[in-house]
């Protein structure tokens, strides 16, 4: 018996040796880690310039506050003043229809004349489909088209005209059609944030306003109310419903806006693969680490014949409920595809024909159901072999989010293929809080330069909700704007008045201030010490929490490597791009982001807008604010709290308490009111957890310096550990 209590004593004494080794060897490894840390922000160059709260310079006398900006526009001097009614002159059968688009303009009355009208409207068939031919002159306006779409798209200019100019038009001569055929906006209601009825319809209504004739509402999981799946999602989630959907659709077929379907039935299966029902459909039953960091089970199984049933049920289920010929099925980013039971297939047929053979079976349930195709490119992108194997009525979708992403080489190798496809940019507001203003601006322009040129069939825009659908929908204006413009009239940047345009029509801001501010805000990103890929720095470091520098850093680090992993077969210059941007990233300049933060808390109340959600947007913009001052608060914490005496702790994490409760309060009364509760928990509770980590540190603080010393002294070992792991994971 002393024989086995001392061989247990000489194990417990190795195994405390053991675990103090382990400690003292993170310790150590901390403050090399540390070391290393503090060198790199020394080395930081200071940054340069400062995000004037002001409009691009231009001579907006010679430019039409109009966008999209027509083809062909000449201002002839002189005005037209809008009464408040109005007769027009058409031929007798289109006269109803006229009457129905007169309608839309708002203070109006319009009546028939069979001779006189001040309105005179004529058929012109060698204008195209969606053109129009306008003549603006003192007391009288005429309007050439070849189709109900391009006569709606002449009365949509008079609408916007007259809102602009309070109802004194300016004497203008105007030639106008698109350079693309479509030109659409695809809204995430998925991640978290699922918009009410009448929140879809008004942004329908903005859409045709800016002449997009293409509308998609992004569907994963259980944000469209299956009815044969009510068990899944009746308990938990408030999605969109059929009735919603048919009432949608309605509303954009008299806009002459094509509501497309639009379902994930490859990757993005998370949802479904949670259930106990369809756990067993994944391509990886127990997770798949992505980056090394993220459990994933978010595949299907591309073999298993359930997968296809799965999917063909959901099919039916949605299809029902639209008028649309065309069909997205997105199947983009199976991260997991060929990490599990289709490993072997995979290496014996290659991953991109496995990837396509279930492509076509997609195929083979849309051509059924008379549909058209639609599919993100990413994966055809990443496997050019199969570009071949793409059916004739199918259309490829390129997405890319970042100024660098390559449109132009992909238009140029589609093109060549003889594949049908679209460019599909950002508005770059996901993930950023206000927006990321100055890349929105680029990746537009380039994608939609990069499809006229190659003879896209068109350009969709798309607005994702990554990492809790933070940014409030008006965020996304400049963005609709910008895509709306350019996708219309691609060379029409510089003729833009972008910010009188968003103030007088978007935003209703009688004192011009709201355009160029929502602008300006969303050039926060130059302020930031880290470049971030659909996201800003700011945004990330509140999803990762009140952590050491050391962990950022090496979270950070892992980041560049996971998405050069995953972006480098589809898109090795945008990687090759990020890298330099954060190898050449100047020191965060704390004093310009709080400069511009409290410049427009100034400036906002002065904004006169007068829509009828004026003041909601007003309240998103200032509690938008307070988000961006926590995140501000947190990263100056983290890269400064070395230096901070307790006393300025206290006092900084006091700050960010405050205002992170007092945003979450006023969020959840303004998500309410344009969007569904569901998912409203989820979408806050990465902010809800950093409020108790600064509660928890709060407490600390107030702790004798020998207790603090050893939170810290375990702080750094666990740091060091999970370092460790992210690095080699």
């Amino acid at each position: 018996m002393k024989k086995v209590i001392k061989i247990a004593g000489y194990s417990l004494a190795g195994i405390v040796i053991l675990i103090t080794l382990i400690t003292l060897f993170l310790f150590f490894h901390y403050n090399s880690l540390e070391k290393r840390v503090i060198a790199a922000d020394r080395a930081l160059r200071a940054p340069e310039g400062r995000i004037v709260l002001s409009e691009r310079k231009t001579d907006n006398s010679k430019m039409l506050n109009l966008i999209p900006v027509p083809q062909k526009v000449k201002l002839n001097g002189g005005s037209f003043i809008f009464p408040q009614a109005i007769t027009f002159t058409s031929s007798e059968t289109i006269k109803d229809t006229i009457g129905n688009f007169m309608t839309e303009i708002e203070g109006l009355k319009a009546s028939y004349s069979s001779t006189s009208g001040t309105v005179r409207f004529s058929r012109n068939k060698e204008i195209p489909l969606q053109g129009y031919k306008m003549e603006i002159a003192p007391g009288k306006i005429d309007i050439e088209y070849s189709s109900p779409q391009g006569l709606f798209y002449s009365i949509v200019t008079l609408k916007v005209l007259k809102q602009n100019y309070s109802g004194n038009l300016p004497c203008v001569s105007i030639e106008d059609h698109p350079d693309l055929q479509v030109r659409g906006l695809m809204l995430d209601i998925s991640r978290n944030k699922v918009p009410k009825r009448e929140t879809l319809i008004k942004l329908a209504g903005l859409l045709a306003d800016m002449k997009f004739n293409h509308l998609e509402l992004y569907v994963e999981g259980f944000s469209f109310a299956y009815p044969s799946f009510r068990d899944l999602w009746e308990k938990t989630e408030t999605p969109v419903t059929g009735d919603d959907i048919k009432a949608l659709d309605s509303f954009c077929r008299e806009h002459f806006i094509d509501l497309v379907p639009n379902q994930n039935m490859f990757g993005h299966m998370t949802s479904w693969l949670a259930t106990e029902k369809y756990k067993d459909l994944a391509e990886c039953p127990k997770g798949y680490k992505m980056m090394g960091i993220l459990n994933m089970k978010g595949t299907l199984d591309p073999s298993d014949p359930g997968s296809i049933e799965l999917v063909t049920k959901m099919t039916d289920d949605i299809l029902q409920n639209f008028t649309s010929e065309n069909f997205n099925v997105n199947l983009d980013e199976p991260f997991d595809l060929g990490k599990g039971k289709s490993k072997k297939i995979c290496e014996e047929k290659g991953a991109g024909n496995v990837y396509f053979d279930y492509a076509l079976k997609i195929h083979d349930i849309a051509t059924a159901r008379n549909r058209k195709m639609m599919m993100w490119g990413d994966i055809v992108l990443k496997y050019p072999e199969v570009l071949s194997r793409i059916p004739k009525d199918v259309t490829l979708l390129d997405w890319g989010y970042e100024a660098l992403y390559p449109f132009e080489k992909n238009a140029k190798e589609l093109k060549a293929a003889g594949v049908r496809f679209m460019v599909c940019p950002g508005t770059s507001s996901w993930s950023s809080i206000v927006g990321r203003s100055d890349n929105m601006i680029e990746n537009i322009r380039n994608s939609v330069t990069a499809g006229v040129k190659y003879d896209a069939a068109g350009m969709i825009l798309t607005d994702w909700g990554d990492m809790g659908h933070w940014q409030y929908l008006p965020v996304s204006y400049a963005g609709y704007a910008i895509g709306a413009g350019l996708s219309w009239n691609s060379k029409s940047y510089d003729e833009m008045r972008i910010s009188n345009f968003l103030s007088s029509y978007l935003f209703r801001d009688e004192s011009d201030i709201m355009g160029s501010l929502a602008i300006n805000l969303g050039r926060y990103p130059l302020y930031e010490e880290k470049p971030g890929l659909s996201m800003t720095w700011t945004n990330m470091s509140m999803q990762i929490g009140l952590r050491d520098e050391v962990l950022f850093s090496t979270v950070y680090d892992k980041m560049i490597k996971g998405i050069s992993e995953i972006m480098a077969g589809i898109a090795p210059e945008l990687v090759a791009g990020f890298i330099e941007g954060s190898t050449k990233r100047h020191a965060y300049d704390f004093r310009g982001m709080y400069s511009l933060i409290d410049s427009a808390e100034v400036i906002l109340p002065s904004a006169r807008m007068k829509g009828a959600d004026s003041t909601l947007i007003k309240d998103e913009y200032s509690n938008a604010l307070k988000l961006l001052r926590v995140g501000t608060d947190l990263q100056y914490y983290i890269l400064n709290k070395r230096n901070l005496s307790v006393e300025d702790q206290k006092e900084l994490l006091g700050k960010m308490k405050k205002n992170g409760t007092r945003y979450l309060e006023e969020n959840k009364r303004l998500w309410m009111l344009r969007d569904r509760p569901g998912g409203y928990s989820t979408s806050v509770a990465t902010l809800e957890i950093l409020m108790k980590q600064i509660d928890e540190k709060l407490l600390l603080l107030d702790k004798p310096a020998f207790t603090r010393a050893l939170d810290r002294f375990i702080e750094k070992v666990t740091t060091a550990a999970a370092a460790i792991y992210i690095k080699n994971a």
